[in-house]
């Protein structure tokens, strides 16, 4: 079957009850975006494969992003994502970050993703202008919204970094769902509820052995009551160096190694009193994969290239996000499928052969642009089933 073909039914699954010629732009953006084409409007517009000229099919991409049905949709298509990733795991451990967007910082996006083999698939997301970032309200909204996305009765585990501090983890509570976090900064915690001290103080007793703290109080006015973990990982040795080979002496290098030396002081919801310090360690350690997914989108050198946009509207920018998300899932699920039919040894530089190279977004893009293989829809509904039992296998944490 040809691979276009199964794009199209894909797209036309998430978007069930779209008009029929928005549903055909969405899904010629999304080939146009896996052929290499940046995501921007214009480069877009131009990889659409039509016998139109170019400059109609920039109009195109453009009259897309700037349609309101679609906007009214978006959350639709993310239900369907998450039915169809979630479906299986009814105790799903999921990422939430923000990223700007734009490098006048006046957009960003919030995101929620569950790990996968390395990456991160998302679950949903919104584009917010700096008068909306990481307010409490704009919080509560999300994750109101996240839960009417999920299939019911899921009960994830939310994981944040430092970013996201006490009102969040109400927010988390209050829907019954169990939150971990960091905590670093001016944060003061307590072992009774009354005595004050910075979080800091806690460092020194880090080890690379996971140590629970129980019982613990966050905030002096109104504390808190929560259980903390704090871990120190072993030193693995990496020195930022120049082209030179000398290390690095700037001040913004010697910061991020400050910030690679301080130990983790994780904070947990009550509920996950059951698990051991380890287990919530090994909760946490994922939540790296989430970065790499941010880079898949906005990287020009290792990614789609979303960092070359210039649109000022977070409607408009809320499409083209969805654009890429729709595009990373395809590439995975083609890099299952090569994975699975043994082709994925044709696109490596080397001969491994006990183990894949190239990750599967990797995968599916070369794939897609110079790939010939016959694939069936059961290849597809295969794959499917793969990336489900993968999904729900990475969720697992070991004894």
């Amino acid at each position: 079957m040809n691979v276009d073909q199964i794009i199209s039914q894909f797209v036309t699954s998430v978007s069930q009850g779209g008009h029929q010629t928005r549903t055909q732009s969405l899904t010629a953006c999304v080939q146009s975006a896996m052929s290499g084409n940046a995501l921007t409007v214009t480069s877009m517009g131009r990889g659409i494969q039509s016998k139109a000229h170019q400059k109609h099919n920039i109009k195109r991409a453009d009259r897309l992003c700037s349609n309101p049905h679609l906007w009214a949709q978006i959350p639709l298509i993310y239900q369907r994502i998450c039915t169809l990733i979630v479906s299986k795991n009814s105790r799903p451990t999921i990422h939430v970050d923000w990223s700007d967007l734009n490098l006048s910082k006046t957009l960003f996006l919030i995101r929620a993703s569950i790990s996968f083999q390395g990456r991160a698939l998302t679950l949903y997301e919104e584009v917010h202008p700096l008068e909306t970032k990481e307010k409490p309200a704009t919080h509560d909204l999300f994750l109101k919204t996240l839960k009417l996305l999920l299939p019911k009765n899921t009960c994830p585990i939310i994981v944040t970094d430092a970013g996201f501090k006490r009102p969040w983890f109400k927010s988390v509570q209050a829907l019954g769902w169990d939150f971990v976090g960091r905590i670093r900064g001016r944060i003061c915690l307590s072992p009774d509820g009354k005595t004050m001290q910075l979080c800091k103080t806690l460092y020194p007793c880090a080890t690379s052995s996971a140590r629970g703290l129980k019982n613990w109080f966050m905030g002096g006015t109104s504390p808190y009551p929560l259980q903390l973990v704090l871990y120190k990982e072993r030193p693995k040795g990496r020195i930022a160096k120049t082209a030179g080979g000398k290390r690095k002496q700037s001040n913004y290098s010697k910061k991020n190694a400050r910030r690679a030396r301080e130990p983790w002081l994780l904070a947990a919801s009550l509920n996950l009193s059951k698990k051991s310090p380890a287990q919530i360690v090994q909760i946490y350690h994922q939540r790296m994969q989430i970065e790499e997914a941010f880079r898949d989108h906005k990287s020009s050198q290792f990614g789609m290239g979303m960092e070359q946009h210039r649109t000022k509207s977070h409607s408009r920018l809320s499409v083209i996000v969805l654009i890429g998300t729709l595009a990373h899932n395809i590439l995975i699920l083609f890099g299952i499928m090569m994975e699975e039919q043994g082709l994925h040894r044709h696109y490596q530089a080397n001969t491994v052969k006990d183990r894949r190279v190239l990750s599967h977004v990797t995968l599916g893009l070369h794939f897609y642009r110079h790939g010939n293989a016959d694939l069936s829809l059961d290849d597809w509904h295969l794959a499917i089933l793969i990336l489900r039992e993968k999904v729900t296998e990475s969720q697992v944490i070991r004894e």
